[in-house]
């Protein structure tokens, strides 16, 4: 489970897997991240040196240009289950 020490965070792969928005914040506020596997540290995920000149164009996403006109509209009540199957204990 993710875990936060003085000196380093470390999260396990599972962690990686599910909770990698989490991570993701961790390593946006500069934050280094050391994943292990079976209690073996295996890999270091570091923030970039210079972040600020980096830009994301967003519409050029896959997600953003998807067609989504034939895609079904879920109901209130489809909605309420996924946020709620969503929204259990990390």
């Amino acid at each position: 489970m993710c875990s936060k020490s003085s000196i380093m965070k470390t999260a396990t792969v599972r962690d990686l897997r599910n909770r990698y928005t989490s991570l993701l914040s961790w390593i946006d506020a500069g934050e280094e991240i050391v994943i292990t596997q079976r209690g073996k540290a295996i890999a270091r995920l570091i923030p970039e040196q210079d972040r600020s000149t980096q830009t994301v164009d967003w519409s050029r996403s896959p997600a953003v240009k998807r067609d989504r006109s034939k895609a079904r509209v879920l109901s209130g009540a489809e909605s309420r289950e996924i946020v709620h199957e969503a929204s259990g204990e990390w």
